[in-house]
């Protein structure tokens, strides 16, 4: 999951040169080993790049790339990809995300780090989270509109581990020869109440159930603390009438998918979660642009808004934008001045130049804006972003 945290954090590295790459993956098949290829190619680029660009010896170069051509020999890291692999390299910072959206085959070696291609991610229309749970396992999903990938969040298995712990905490009760017949060495004890072996079974199996939910409503309120978008919750009733009446887990949208998540293949489980936050995401996007055109169409209110890219950059920077809208594959190059804080536009890129309409989405996005991807045609006549300006 690559969220407005991991934004923040990449915005922060000051270290040229900086290099970002971007490349598609499969999931899986033969085609994986076409995805080592292209990495392979990618950082020959980088380390050109670096050599003739920013001066380092080929030793240095590779040095620098190490933490990504490593991945090269790693067979089990190609066996867990998703549609996109974006690597973020400088001195002292190496990170590396799986992400739902098919990436372009791209590397950039500059003084700061390219994410113009993640901003789907990070759009307000663009991913959402999916829960799904049944008494045998959880897992924990990031999705967008166009793929999904299951997010490492530690999530407790099953509510066999609570029957496990829960015999275990009987026998540690019970006589010393039963206690050393059945024991198993789990490591330690969980704080799972402690039941009588008479007890009633379907209490205890509710007991047991409810438990479980509990450890998996945690460490999903832990993993996803740093997350705004919605949470989709695949379950069957009971276990989404138990999730939804203990858990209150950030985001959880009122309706969810109820049915047993294990007898979805991972296509239909995201094909049917997306049904769910598809109208809402189409209609936060369909709001803003509706509202931008209502402004930009007033001559009263049309001072509330901006479509040059120059103009929306540096309103960006000043926290003035509200909610920006950006053609999903449009670049415009520029330079910004901080001596005349203006920014320049380019006819093409040039050494040192920056992409206006990144720079703009990035510096909303940090200053708690709304930021949409749209079609061009969206948006004013021949315009890359349009902005709508707090003041």
């Amino acid at each position: 999951m690559f969220c407005k945290h991991d934004l923040e954090r990449l915005l922060t590295v000051d270290a040229a040169p900086a290099v970002s790459i971007f490349l598609p993956t499969h999931i899986a098949g033969r085609d994986i080993r076409q995805d080592v290829i292209r990495l392979r190619n990618l950082l020959t680029k980088a380390q050109d790049q670096l050599c003739e660009k920013h001066g380092l010896r080929r030793p240095d170069a590779e040095a620098f790339l190490k933490p990504a051509s490593d991945l090269l020999e790693q067979n089990e890291f190609w066996r867990h990809m998703d549609r996109g692999l974006a690597i973020f390299l400088a001195k002292g910072v190496s990170a590396i995300h799986r992400v739902p959206v098919e990436l372009p085959e791209e590397v950039v070696v500059n003084s700061r780090f390219t994410l113009r291609p993640l901003l789907p991610l990070l759009a307000d229309d663009g991913a959402f989270m999916i829960l799904a749970v049944t008494a045998g396992r959880a897992r924990l999903f990031c999705a967008t509109r166009h793929g999904i990938a299951e997010e490492d969040a530690g999530l407790p298995q099953g509510v066999a581990e609570i029957h496990a712990e829960t015999n275990y905490e009987n026998n540690l009760h019970s006589a010393p020869p039963a206690r050393h017949a059945d024991r198993t060495d789990r490591g330690g004890v969980s704080m799972v109440k402690t039941h009588n072996f008479g007890e009633d079974p379907e209490e205890l199996r509710k007991a047991h159930l409810i438990e479980y939910l509990g450890r998996v409503a945690d460490r999903v309120r832990g993993h996803l603390k740093p997350f705004r978008g919605p949470l989709v919750l695949v379950a069957d009733e009971e276990i989404q009438g138990h999730l939804r009446k203990d858990a209150h887990l950030q985001g959880m949208l009122e309706d969810g998918v109820v049915t047993n998540p294990d007898a979805l293949e991972i296509d239909d489980l995201h094909r049917r979660s997306y049904a769910v936050v598809r109208p809402m995401f189409e209609s936060t996007r369909r709001t803003a642009v509706e509202r931008f055109n209502a402004l930009y169409g007033d001559r009263n209110m049309a001072e509330r808004t901006t479509t040059r890219a120059e103009d929306v950059m540096v309103a960006a920077r000043e926290g003035r934008v509200g909610v920006l809208l950006v053609a999903e594959k449009d670049k415009v190059w520029g330079h910004f001045r901080e001596d005349y804080h203006r920014a320049f536009p380019l006819h093409h890129e040039t050494d040192g130049a920056i992409d206006l309409v990144e720079e703009a989405a990035t510096e909303t996005l940090l200053r708690g804006g709304e930021v949409h991807v749209v079609t061009k045609a969206e948006l004013p006549s021949g315009a890359s972003t349009a902005a709508i300006l707090r003041f």
